[in-house]
């Protein structure tokens, strides 16, 4: 083993020895041509590479170029294409243009076109499913019979009113040509005033007899001032007969109408205050000498009944005593 080790050790040192001569001789020498190859390599890997670097810009200059080309073809074809739709849709009607979008889309969808900014002239579309526009329909429906409801509602309440105006006018007509008619054209009603009293028999306190309670008033009147409506040719009698069946005042007469003489008036008859006791009748203030069958009332005559005590002198009428 020892002598293996010395032996690469006295090998190793020849080496050595052999090794630093050979440098230092050639050391100028090898200076240069280290120097000038690595300037001829380096100037040919300089060349190479800018060949190759030239080569690669070359190549995508070209390719970009090509790719250029080509965009600026495909753009201005277009471009063209664009220009030509356009003309075509220009010279196309709307409805046209309507069928168009309608073909291009699927037949699951349907088209909701809406217009916009007319005044610029674009036609602004927009698309929805066949769904939104089947719900836009129904309540665009409902909303065009709601507003129609209640247009014909506007309609038959102007109508109504018109009606009523009609008849309110009408009615005032009416009444204004009722108002304008002459009174004249009215039939004037004849009437007369009648009074039934006993106020001699109070002056003899026959209300304070039992006898004739009940018939003789205190206040000595049967029956107050009362109006009659009368006929042509109505007499005295013929109101007080009248007064009779509607106040159910009792009355009694003897002889025809024309001769009639009134024996007693609400039972109160003639003799009950006295020999010289009975009725009579005035008319407007004037006690006539003959039977109230025969007198003839006109409109506006005034009767009056009184019962008298004294043949007539105790009601102011002496004549009748005479």
């Amino acid at each position: 083993m020892k002598k293996n080790i010395i032996k690469k050790l006295i090998l190793f040192f020849i080496l050595i020895t052999l090794i630093i001569p050979l440098t230092g001789c050639f050391s100028d020498k090898a200076e240069g041509v280290s120097s000038n190859e690595d300037l001829e390599i380096d100037y040919f890997i300089e060349n190479k590479k800018d060949e190759e670097s030239l080569k690669a810009t070359s190549l995508l200059a070209q390719m970009r170029e090509k790719l250029s080309s080509k965009n600026e073809d495909e753009i201005e074809i277009a471009i063209e294409e664009e220009d030509v739709v356009q003309q075509d849709k220009k010279e196309l009607s709307f409805w046209e243009k309507l069928r168009l979008k309608n073909s291009e889309k699927s037949k699951d969808e349907e088209l909701r076109f809406v217009l916009k900014d007319k005044e610029e002239g674009k036609d602004n579309v927009e698309i929805k499913p066949a769904e939104d526009k089947k719900k836009d329909n129904f309540f665009e429906q409902k909303l065009r019979e709601k507003e129609s409801k209640k247009e014909e509602e506007k309609e038959k309440e102007k109508e109504e009113k018109k009606k009523e105006k009609d008849n309110s006018r009408n009615e005032n007509k009416g009444e204004t040509e009722k108002e304008k008619e002459p009174e004249k054209q009215k039939p004037k009603e004849n009437t007369v005033t009648l009074t039934i009293r006993c106020d001699t028999a109070v002056n003899k306190d026959m209300h304070k007899d039992p006898k004739f309670k009940g018939i003789v008033p205190e206040s000595g009147v049967i029956l107050s001032t009362t109006t009659f409506k009368i006929k042509d040719g109505d007499t005295v009698l013929n109101v007080l007969e009248v007064a009779r069946d509607k106040y159910k005042i009792q009355m009694a007469y003897r002889g025809n109408k024309e001769s009639a003489y009134i024996e007693g008036i609400n039972n109160l008859y003639e003799f009950d205050g006295g020999q010289w006791s009975g009725w009579m009748y005035c008319v407007n203030g004037w006690y006539p000498n003959y039977g109230a069958g025969v007198y003839v009332l006109q409109s506006g005559d005034v009767i009056e009944w009184n019962y008298t005590c004294d043949l007539g002198k105790d009601l102011g009428q002496e004549w009748l005593g005479n």
